[in-house]
Protein backbone atom coordinates (compact mmCIF):
# COMPACT_ATOMS: atom_id res chain seq x y z
CA UNK A 1 0.00 0.00 0.00
CA UNK A 2 1.22 3.18 -1.14
CA UNK A 3 0.36 6.12 1.35
CA UNK A 4 1.06 9.90 1.05
CA UNK A 5 1.94 11.91 4.33
CA UNK A 6 0.90 15.16 3.62
CA UNK A 7 2.40 16.66 6.96
CA UNK A 8 2.71 20.23 8.14
CA UNK A 9 6.52 20.10 9.39
CA UNK A 10 9.73 18.56 7.74
CA UNK A 11 10.78 14.99 8.92
CA UNK A 12 12.24 14.73 12.32
CA UNK A 13 11.21 17.84 13.47
CA UNK A 14 7.94 17.70 15.28
CA UNK A 15 6.93 15.81 17.83
CA UNK A 16 3.27 15.59 16.94
CA UNK A 17 4.71 13.48 13.54
CA UNK A 18 7.74 12.35 15.55
CA UNK A 19 5.87 10.31 18.15
CA UNK A 20 3.39 9.32 15.87
CA UNK A 21 3.50 8.88 11.53
CA UNK A 22 7.34 8.73 11.40
CA UNK A 23 7.74 5.88 13.79
CA UNK A 24 4.67 4.06 12.62
CA UNK A 25 5.88 4.40 9.17
CA UNK A 26 9.31 2.30 10.05
CA UNK A 27 7.60 -0.42 11.31
CA UNK A 28 4.47 -0.46 8.59
CA UNK A 29 7.21 -0.27 5.73
CA UNK A 30 8.31 -3.68 7.16
CA UNK A 31 5.55 -5.52 6.15
CA UNK A 32 4.97 -3.74 2.82
CA UNK A 33 3.72 -0.63 3.36
CA UNK A 34 5.24 2.67 0.94
CA UNK A 35 5.61 6.21 2.57
CA UNK A 36 6.39 8.89 0.74
CA UNK A 37 6.53 12.17 3.10
CA UNK A 38 5.75 15.87 1.68
CA UNK A 39 5.87 18.49 4.18
CA UNK A 40 4.20 21.72 3.92
CA UNK A 41 7.28 23.47 5.48
CA UNK A 42 10.17 23.48 3.56
CA UNK A 43 13.75 24.27 5.05
CA UNK A 44 13.52 28.25 4.53
CA UNK A 45 10.02 28.54 6.08
CA UNK A 46 11.43 25.78 9.19
CA UNK A 47 14.08 28.10 9.55
CA UNK A 48 12.31 31.67 10.33
CA UNK A 49 8.55 30.36 11.57
CA UNK A 50 9.36 30.58 15.09
CA UNK A 51 11.72 33.80 15.38
CA UNK A 52 10.26 37.37 16.53
CA UNK A 53 8.76 39.42 13.98
CA UNK A 54 10.10 38.84 10.06
CA UNK A 55 6.46 38.80 9.52
CA UNK A 56 6.68 40.30 5.54
CA UNK A 57 9.64 37.14 5.04
CA UNK A 58 6.62 34.58 6.69
CA UNK A 59 3.91 35.50 4.86
CA UNK A 60 5.70 35.36 1.84
CA UNK A 61 7.47 31.60 2.83
CA UNK A 62 3.75 30.93 3.80
CA UNK A 63 2.10 31.75 0.37
CA UNK A 64 5.43 29.54 -1.63
CA UNK A 65 4.09 26.36 0.71
CA UNK A 66 0.40 26.72 -0.55
CA UNK A 67 1.29 27.01 -3.82
CA UNK A 68 3.47 24.28 -3.59
CA UNK A 69 1.30 22.27 -1.64
CA UNK A 70 -1.59 22.71 -4.26
CA UNK A 71 0.69 22.06 -7.22
CA UNK A 72 1.13 18.33 -5.80
CA UNK A 73 -2.33 17.43 -5.76
CA UNK A 74 -1.60 16.62 -9.38
CA UNK A 75 0.00 13.59 -8.14
CA UNK A 76 -1.98 11.78 -5.98
CA UNK A 77 -3.47 9.51 -7.67
CA UNK A 78 -0.37 7.62 -7.50
CA UNK A 79 -0.83 6.47 -4.07
CA UNK A 80 -3.67 4.38 -2.33
CA UNK A 81 -4.22 6.33 1.41
CA UNK A 82 -3.68 9.87 2.30
CA UNK A 83 -2.34 10.38 5.69
CA UNK A 84 -2.83 13.93 7.33
CA UNK A 85 -1.58 14.57 10.90
CA UNK A 86 -2.88 17.59 12.01
CA UNK A 87 -3.18 19.80 9.18
CA UNK A 88 -2.08 19.62 5.23
CA UNK A 89 -1.49 23.53 5.64
CA UNK A 90 -0.41 25.60 8.41
CA UNK A 91 -2.90 27.86 8.22
CA UNK A 92 -6.67 28.75 6.14
CA UNK A 93 -9.37 26.27 5.95
CA UNK A 94 -8.99 22.89 4.81
CA UNK A 95 -8.78 23.37 1.36
CA UNK A 96 -6.54 20.78 0.55
CA UNK A 97 -8.19 17.96 2.85
CA UNK A 98 -11.22 18.76 1.00
CA UNK A 99 -9.80 18.03 -2.22
CA UNK A 100 -8.19 15.01 -1.52
CA UNK A 101 -11.46 13.41 -1.13
CA UNK A 102 -13.44 14.93 -3.27
CA UNK A 103 -10.80 13.07 -6.11
CA UNK A 104 -11.70 9.90 -3.99
CA UNK A 105 -8.41 9.04 -2.38
CA UNK A 106 -9.00 7.20 1.20
CA UNK A 107 -8.41 9.92 3.55
CA UNK A 108 -6.66 8.85 7.16
CA UNK A 109 -6.82 12.28 9.52
CA UNK A 110 -4.59 12.32 12.88
CA UNK A 111 -4.80 14.66 15.34
CA UNK A 112 -2.68 14.36 18.95
CA UNK A 113 -3.37 18.11 20.28
CA UNK A 114 -6.87 19.69 20.89
CA UNK A 115 -6.36 21.95 17.59
CA UNK A 116 -9.64 22.86 17.80
CA UNK A 117 -9.38 25.44 20.88
CA UNK A 118 -7.65 28.55 19.97
CA UNK A 119 -4.20 29.35 20.43
CA UNK A 120 -2.24 32.09 20.51
CA UNK A 121 1.38 31.53 19.38
CA UNK A 122 4.31 33.60 21.73
CA UNK A 123 5.97 34.30 18.25
CA UNK A 124 3.29 34.26 15.53
CA UNK A 125 0.73 35.93 16.92
CA UNK A 126 -0.54 37.47 14.04
CA UNK A 127 -0.65 33.85 12.29
CA UNK A 128 -2.34 32.23 14.95
CA UNK A 129 -5.55 34.48 13.75
CA UNK A 130 -5.01 32.62 10.47
CA UNK A 131 -5.18 28.67 12.05
CA UNK A 132 -8.74 28.39 11.06
CA UNK A 133 -9.68 25.77 14.06
CA UNK A 134 -12.94 25.03 12.58
CA UNK A 135 -11.63 22.60 10.28
CA UNK A 136 -10.55 20.08 12.59
CA UNK A 137 -14.27 18.97 12.84
CA UNK A 138 -15.04 19.50 9.36
CA UNK A 139 -12.16 16.74 8.12
CA UNK A 140 -13.37 14.34 11.04
CA UNK A 141 -16.54 15.03 9.07
CA UNK A 142 -15.75 13.56 5.65
CA UNK A 143 -12.56 11.66 6.72
CA UNK A 144 -12.35 7.99 5.96
CA UNK A 145 -10.95 6.90 9.28
CA UNK A 146 -9.50 9.56 12.20
CA UNK A 147 -7.15 8.93 14.89
CA UNK A 148 -6.33 10.68 17.87
CA UNK A 149 -3.79 10.79 20.43
CA UNK A 150 -5.49 9.96 23.32
CA UNK A 151 -9.28 9.05 24.63
CA UNK A 152 -9.74 12.86 25.74
CA UNK A 153 -9.60 14.06 22.29
CA UNK A 154 -11.30 10.74 20.96
CA UNK A 155 -14.19 11.45 22.63
CA UNK A 156 -14.25 15.13 20.97
CA UNK A 157 -13.49 13.62 18.12
CA UNK A 158 -16.86 11.21 18.13
CA UNK A 159 -18.83 13.73 17.80
CA UNK A 160 -17.97 14.56 14.58
CA UNK A 161 -17.12 10.90 13.09
CA UNK A 162 -18.64 7.70 13.89
CA UNK A 163 -14.72 6.17 12.59
CA UNK A 164 -12.78 7.02 15.43
CA UNK A 165 -9.92 4.70 16.97
CA UNK A 166 -7.47 6.08 19.71
CA UNK A 167 -3.89 4.91 18.93
CA UNK A 168 -1.75 6.70 21.75
CA UNK A 169 1.63 8.49 20.69
CA UNK A 170 4.59 5.68 20.55
CA UNK A 171 8.47 5.47 21.42
CA UNK A 172 10.48 3.24 19.19
CA UNK A 173 12.35 1.59 21.68
CA UNK A 174 14.79 0.64 20.20
CA UNK A 175 16.01 3.89 19.74
CA UNK A 176 15.96 4.32 23.66
CA UNK A 177 18.80 2.84 25.67
CA UNK A 178 17.70 2.20 29.05
CA UNK A 179 19.44 4.23 31.71
CA UNK A 180 21.71 2.58 34.34
CA UNK A 181 23.44 4.44 36.49
CA UNK A 182 20.75 4.62 39.19
CA UNK A 183 23.86 5.09 41.80
CA UNK A 184 23.94 7.60 44.35
CA UNK A 185 25.14 10.60 43.31
CA UNK A 186 26.64 13.46 44.54
CA UNK A 187 25.20 15.91 42.97
CA UNK A 188 21.70 14.60 41.41
CA UNK A 189 20.43 15.61 37.85
CA UNK A 190 16.70 17.02 37.54
CA UNK A 191 15.76 17.23 33.53
CA UNK A 192 13.04 18.69 31.63
CA UNK A 193 12.97 18.31 27.97
CA UNK A 194 10.79 20.30 25.97
CA UNK A 195 9.96 23.29 23.35
CA UNK A 196 9.92 27.28 22.83
CA UNK A 197 6.03 26.83 23.95
CA UNK A 198 5.96 24.76 26.72
CA UNK A 199 9.60 25.93 28.32
CA UNK A 200 7.18 28.61 30.66
CA UNK A 201 5.24 25.22 32.39
CA UNK A 202 9.43 24.84 33.88
CA UNK A 203 8.94 28.26 35.95
CA UNK A 204 5.66 26.30 37.83
CA UNK A 205 8.52 24.53 39.60
CA UNK A 206 10.25 27.84 41.23
CA UNK A 207 9.25 26.99 44.70
CA UNK A 208 9.82 23.73 44.87
CA UNK A 209 13.10 23.91 42.97
CA UNK A 210 14.04 26.91 45.48
CA UNK A 211 13.65 25.00 48.20
CA UNK A 212 14.90 21.89 47.01
CA UNK A 213 18.32 23.61 46.21
CA UNK A 214 18.64 25.10 49.71
CA UNK A 215 18.79 21.59 50.97
CA UNK A 216 20.56 19.23 48.29
CA UNK A 217 23.28 20.06 45.59
CA UNK A 218 21.26 19.84 42.41
CA UNK A 219 21.91 20.38 38.86
CA UNK A 220 18.92 20.69 36.46
CA UNK A 221 19.24 19.66 32.73
CA UNK A 222 17.00 21.79 30.23
CA UNK A 223 16.75 20.54 26.93
CA UNK A 224 14.89 22.57 24.23
CA UNK A 225 14.81 25.07 21.47
CA UNK A 226 18.01 27.22 22.97
CA UNK A 227 21.31 26.16 24.72
CA UNK A 228 21.02 29.78 26.57
CA UNK A 229 18.29 29.00 28.95
CA UNK A 230 19.41 30.68 32.21
CA UNK A 231 17.23 30.67 35.15
CA UNK A 232 18.96 33.14 37.77
CA UNK A 233 16.98 33.35 40.70
CA UNK A 234 16.79 29.20 41.23
CA UNK A 235 20.20 28.27 43.87
CA UNK A 236 20.64 25.03 41.18
CA UNK A 237 23.49 25.17 38.99
CA UNK A 238 21.76 24.93 35.25
CA UNK A 239 22.99 23.18 32.33
CA UNK A 240 21.08 24.00 29.39
CA UNK A 241 21.19 21.93 26.24
CA UNK A 242 19.81 22.33 22.12
CA UNK A 243 17.21 19.71 21.41
CA UNK A 244 19.11 17.70 18.61
CA UNK A 245 17.25 14.27 16.89
CA UNK A 246 20.49 12.76 16.48
CA UNK A 247 21.63 12.87 20.50
CA UNK A 248 18.19 13.46 22.28
CA UNK A 249 18.16 9.69 23.72
CA UNK A 250 21.52 10.01 24.28
CA UNK A 251 20.90 13.87 26.42
CA UNK A 252 17.73 12.28 28.22
CA UNK A 253 20.11 9.87 30.08
CA UNK A 254 22.03 12.67 31.75
CA UNK A 255 18.92 13.32 33.94
CA UNK A 256 18.60 11.07 37.51
CA UNK A 257 14.71 12.68 37.66
CA UNK A 258 12.34 13.81 34.64
CA UNK A 259 10.15 16.96 35.58
CA UNK A 260 6.65 17.32 33.84
CA UNK A 261 4.77 20.13 35.75
CA UNK A 262 1.70 21.34 33.32
CA UNK A 263 -1.28 23.88 33.92
CA UNK A 264 -4.00 22.59 34.32
CA UNK A 265 -6.03 24.89 31.60
CA UNK A 266 -5.92 25.46 27.54
CA UNK A 267 -4.78 22.73 25.69
CA UNK A 268 -2.40 20.96 28.11
CA UNK A 269 -5.38 18.99 29.85
CA UNK A 270 -5.96 17.34 26.48
CA UNK A 271 -2.30 16.86 25.12
CA UNK A 272 -0.82 13.87 24.68
CA UNK A 273 2.66 14.83 26.80
CA UNK A 274 5.30 12.97 24.84
CA UNK A 275 8.14 14.32 26.96
CA UNK A 276 6.58 11.89 29.59
CA UNK A 277 7.13 8.67 27.75
CA UNK A 278 10.63 9.64 26.75
CA UNK A 279 11.06 9.70 30.19
CA UNK A 280 9.75 6.54 31.12
CA UNK A 281 11.11 4.85 28.09
CA UNK A 282 14.48 5.66 28.97
CA UNK A 283 13.57 4.48 32.16
CA UNK A 284 13.96 7.71 34.12
CA UNK A 285 11.69 8.12 37.13
CA UNK A 286 9.60 10.99 36.94
CA UNK A 287 7.17 13.45 38.69
CA UNK A 288 4.59 15.04 36.86
CA UNK A 289 1.49 17.00 37.15
CA UNK A 290 -1.80 14.84 38.07
CA UNK A 291 -3.88 15.74 35.23
CA UNK A 292 -5.42 14.86 31.89
CA UNK A 293 -4.37 11.76 30.57
CA UNK A 294 -0.52 11.55 32.63
CA UNK A 295 -2.66 9.33 35.25
CA UNK A 296 -3.07 6.37 32.36
CA UNK A 297 0.90 6.72 32.03
CA UNK A 298 2.48 7.38 35.50
CA UNK A 299 0.89 5.15 38.64
CA UNK A 300 1.87 7.36 41.56
CA UNK A 301 4.62 5.51 43.65
CA UNK A 302 4.56 2.26 41.39
CA UNK A 303 6.42 3.76 37.69
CA UNK A 304 6.85 7.44 38.66
CA UNK A 305 5.29 10.14 40.95
CA UNK A 306 2.27 12.64 40.54
CA UNK A 307 2.13 15.67 42.44
CA UNK A 308 0.00 19.30 42.25
CA UNK A 309 0.87 20.87 45.12
CA UNK A 310 4.16 22.66 45.80
CA UNK A 311 4.53 20.48 48.60
CA UNK A 312 3.42 17.41 46.55
CA UNK A 313 6.40 18.18 44.34
CA UNK A 314 8.73 18.65 46.95
CA UNK A 315 7.83 15.95 49.31
CA UNK A 316 8.30 13.46 45.74
CA UNK A 317 11.32 14.42 44.46
CA UNK A 318 12.97 14.34 47.64
CA UNK A 319 12.15 10.90 47.71
CA UNK A 320 13.70 10.21 44.68
CA UNK A 321 16.78 12.58 45.23
CA UNK A 322 17.32 10.17 48.79
CA UNK A 323 16.81 6.77 47.50
CA UNK A 324 18.79 5.26 44.38
CA UNK A 325 17.24 2.24 44.73
CA UNK A 326 13.38 3.88 44.89
CA UNK A 327 14.95 5.99 41.78
CA UNK A 328 15.83 2.57 40.08
CA UNK A 329 12.80 0.41 41.07
CA UNK A 330 10.35 3.56 39.52
CA UNK A 331 12.62 3.96 36.57
CA UNK A 332 12.15 0.31 35.44
CA UNK A 333 8.45 0.08 36.00
CA UNK A 334 8.39 2.99 34.11
CA UNK A 335 10.00 1.34 30.99
CA UNK A 336 8.29 -1.55 31.10
CA UNK A 337 4.68 0.54 31.39
CA UNK A 338 6.21 1.75 27.86
CA UNK A 339 6.94 -1.34 26.56
CA UNK A 340 3.65 -2.82 27.11
CA UNK A 341 1.23 -0.15 26.07
CA UNK A 342 3.08 2.48 24.05
CA UNK A 343 5.94 1.05 22.03
CA UNK A 344 5.39 1.64 18.23
CA UNK A 345 5.85 -1.70 17.26
CA UNK A 346 3.03 -2.92 19.75
CA UNK A 347 0.34 -0.88 16.92
CA UNK A 348 1.31 -1.89 14.03
CA UNK A 349 -1.55 -4.37 13.67
CA UNK A 350 -3.70 -1.84 14.57
CA UNK A 351 -2.15 0.96 11.96
CA UNK A 352 -2.78 -1.80 9.46
CA UNK A 353 -6.66 -2.25 10.23
CA UNK A 354 -6.74 1.34 9.87
CA UNK A 355 -5.32 1.84 6.87
CA UNK A 356 -7.60 -0.99 5.78
CA UNK A 357 -10.58 0.26 6.90
CA UNK A 358 -10.26 3.74 5.34
CA UNK A 359 -9.78 2.61 2.01
CA UNK A 360 -12.94 -0.09 2.48
CA UNK A 361 -15.05 2.81 3.78
CA UNK A 362 -13.82 5.31 0.59
CA UNK A 363 -14.63 2.17 -2.48
CA UNK A 364 -18.31 2.25 -0.28
CA UNK A 365 -19.11 5.43 -0.46
CA UNK A 366 -17.75 5.76 -4.56
CA UNK A 367 -20.35 2.97 -4.82
CA UNK A 368 -22.93 5.22 -3.21
CA UNK A 369 -22.35 7.91 -4.84
CA UNK A 370 -22.31 5.98 -7.84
Amino acid sequence: MKVLVLAPSLYDTSPAQRFRIEQWARYLEKVGYEFTFVPFKDERLHNILHARGRHIRKAAEMFRAMVRRLTYLRKIRQFDVVFVPREATLIGPDIIEKLVSRMGLPLVYDFDDPIWIPYKSPTNNIFSRLKWQSKTASICKYADHVITGNKLIGDWAKKHSDIVDVVPSTVDMARYPQKTDYNQQEKITLGWTGSHSTIPFLKLLKEPLSELGKKYDLKLLVISHTDEFAWDDIPLEIQSVKWSAASESEDLLGMDIGLGPFPNEGWTPWRCHGKVLQYMAAGIPCVVSNMGILPDYVQDGVNGFLANENDEWVSKLSLLIEDAALRKKLGSSGREKIEKNYSSHVWVSKLEEIFESAVRRSKEKKRGAA
